[in-house]
Parts: structure tokens; C-alpha cells; sequence
């Protein structure tokens, strides 16, 4: 005879997934309805007579609305950095700021018909 014991007496299982390796940023910018680019290029500095001076590596991170009805409140962000954890991070925090204005944005406007309507 088996017994099944209450959730509550289990011992919580770890999970054996490992560690993730994709970009934390990126992940929770597509969660949060973004859709996301990346792109590489090489700024090249060169001195007077052509000759190459140094190359700066430039990663650009774009964001668009992934969702018609929400691409009308933010359209597309980017951000530019010479990693690509900060380009990522820098283009969540102006996604998150972008967001913000949009939700103050739009309690202005249902503000001011509830006055006109009143």
C-alpha cells in the first residue's frame, strides 16, 4: 500500500537546468513584448596619412514592439555600446523609461476626458 504524502511535507526539488547563457536583458526585454536585434560593426579611427590608428568595436541593440496594438504606444529603441551586455542593458533601461512615459501619457489623456466629460 502506497502512501501519498501532502505538498507541504515534499522536500522542494532543485532544479538541474544549469546555468543560463543567453543575455538576461535580452531575454526580459522579449518577455516583456520587445522584439530584439543585435548587430557588429568597427569604427575605424586612421591617422592623417590613412593609416590605421585603432579599431573601436560598436555592438547596436534594437528594440520594436512585437504586438500591432502596443507598437502604437512605443515604436522602436536602440542603443549602442562596446559589449554586448551593455548595449543590452543600456536598451532595457530606455525600453523601461519609454514604458513609464507611455503609462503617464496615457493617465493624462484618460484624465482630461473624464474632465470634459464631467
Amino acid at each position: 500500500m502506497s502512501m501519498i504524502l501532502p505538498n507541504s511535507t515534499r522536500t522542494p526539488r532543485i532544479r538541474r537546468h544549469g546555468e543560463v547563457l543567453d543575455e538576461p536583458h535580452r531575454r526580459a526585454l522579449e518577455r516583456a513584448g520587445w522584439r530584439t536585434f543585435l548587430s557588429y560593426r568597427e569604427n575605424h579611427v586612421r591617422a592623417w596619412d590613412g593609416t590605421l590608428l585603432s579599431v573601436t568595436p560598436v555592438w547596436l541593440a534594437e528594440a520594436e514592439r512585437s504586438d500591432k496594438a502596443a507598437s502604437a504606444r512605443a515604436g522602436a529603441v536602440q542603443a549602442s555600446a562596446p559589449t554586448v551586455d551593455e548595449a543590452w542593458a543600456l536598451l532595457r533601461l530606455k525600453t523601461t523609461d519609454g514604458d513609464r512615459q507611455v503609462v503617464r501619457r496615457a493617465a493624462r489623456q484618460r484624465y482630461a476626458r473624464q474632465q470634459r466629460a464631467a
